[in-house]
């Protein structure tokens, strides 16, 4: 089995965008749809990079929050796995309405072990790093 070229061009040396493939599906001179192979070119690279720079901020925004004692660490980790309050209710099997109370220290404080045990479990954290937040 060959083993695929390093990519050599230096703009791709970034180690987190630089040597991923995609595959691109296009049409060629004749009008044929067909698939190649490739490196992300520039315009994909920046647009990755802008993005994950948000998820960055964004994350560090929330820690912020919980730090401040202003939101729970239910609001950082559900940021960290880029889920939105919806998608939080259907893998933690908790209802909407609940999950938005519980993004606040009050209602957050008051949450059973068993319901820590379902975000810890959507989060893959444990109970303990969920309740002492001290990152």
């Amino acid at each position: 089995m060959e083993t695929p070229a390093e990519n050599t061009d230096p703009v791709y040396k970034n180690k987190d965008y630089g040597q991923y493939r995609e595959l691109f599906y296009s049409y060629d001179e004749q009008g044929n749809f067909g698939k190649t192979v490739g490196y992300h070119n520039e315009p994909d690279r920046l647009v990755l990079q802008q993005s994950w720079d948000l998820f960055n901020d964004r994350t560090e925004e929330a820690r912020q929050k919980v730090l401040a004692g202003t939101a729970s660490p239910i609001v950082y980790y559900m940021e960290k796995i880029l889920a939105d309050p919806l998608g939080l209710s259907m893998m933690a099997g908790v209802s909407f309405w609940k999950v938005k109370l519980h993004f606040k220290p009050f209602f957050f404080k008051r949450l059973s072990n068993k319901t820590l045990a379902k975000y810890a479990e959507a989060f893959n954290i444990t109970v303990d790093q969920l309740k002492n937040f001290e990152q």
